[in-house]
């Protein structure tokens, strides 16, 4: 690497630290509460999760894109542009999981500490789903600027709603009202959601990372891939509760009886799952 090349490295490292401490300063600045009281004396974990999965959208996001043209001056800028658009989807996603779990407007910035950690959990979960695709939209080439932004914008769509689908339909399989039993605290219901959320997106990056084809090739394989998406997780999640949840710890019981230890096994396998169908699947686009 020659001394321009690793220049350009450096500043593209230096932008995306620059761009999460600016946007952790702001979230700061625009609530009136002590974050350092809430963070770190406290110990507040729901509203922690949540500035953990703002920051993932940002730094995960932005990634695949550290490194490329490094002979390009040019390249600093597209670092640049892909942490403010990583930062303002992260800043819609919080919208959205406040419809997508409270049903409600949005939550007053004033009233962030009070939110939950089951709450707070599956945000985490939906930041990190949203976090792998923005990265995937970032990867690989199409044939001209007008395509390329086209694509990274549809496609970040379209990995958003196939998300929040995710977490609907998610709340039909499971026992019980999913979604009532997060809002009242529930932290199991909340760590198996927040897997399945971080699974679709695992899932979904290996369906949209890659160079652009054409557009209904492109749109075939992520709506096959999110087809894939639902119905693999939730043989798994079958499977895991067959051979794996023995005894007296079942899909039945985990959240019944809030079994933690469980759920968080459960979730964590459910994510593992993930990794080889996502790989598969961008073998299989590509």
């Amino acid at each position: 690497m020659n001394a321009t090349a690793a220049t350009i490295a450096v500043l593209q490292v230096l932008i995306v630290i620059l761009g999460v401490g600016g946007g952790w300063w702001l979230l700061n600045a625009v609530t009136s509460f002590d974050d350092h009281d809430e963070l770190w004396e406290r110990a507040n974990w729901g509203y922690l999760v949540q500035r953990v999965g703002f920051v993932a959208v940002q730094v995960i996001g932005v990634s695949s894109l550290i490194g490329q043209d490094l002979t390009s001056w040019t390249s600093l800028a597209w670092v640049g542009g892909g942490i403010v658009w990583a930062t303002l989807l992260a800043s819609v996603g919080f919208l959205i999981t406040d419809w997508m779990i409270q049903r409600t407007r949005a939550t007053r910035l004033d009233a962030l500490n009070t939110i939950p950690l089951s709450i707070g959990l599956v945000r985490l979960g939906f930041y990190l789903g949203l976090a792998l695709v923005v990265r995937a939209t970032f990867v690989g080439h199409a044939p001209d600027l007008r395509t390329s932004l086209l694509s990274t914008l549809v496609f970040t769509v379209a990995g958003i709603a196939g998300l929040v689908i995710a977490f609907h339909l998610h709340g039909l399989v499971a026992h019980g009202n999913l979604r009532l039993s997060m809002v009242q605290g529930g932290v199991t219901e909340a760590l198996e959601s927040a897997a399945v959320l971080t699974a679709v997106g695992l899932i979904l990056y290996g369906a949209i990372a890659g160079d652009f084809t054409t557009w209904p090739e492109s749109l075939a394989g992520f709506g096959a891939a999110l087809g894939i998406a639902y119905v693999g997780l939730y043989i798994a999640r079958y499977l895991i509760d067959w051979f794996v949840l023995t005894g007296e710890c079942t899909l039945k019981t985990i959240h019944a009886q809030q079994q933690k230890g469980a759920a968080a096994l459960l979730a964590f396998l459910l994510v593992m799952v993930a990794l080889p169908i996502s790989a598969a699947i961008n073998l299989y686009v590509e």
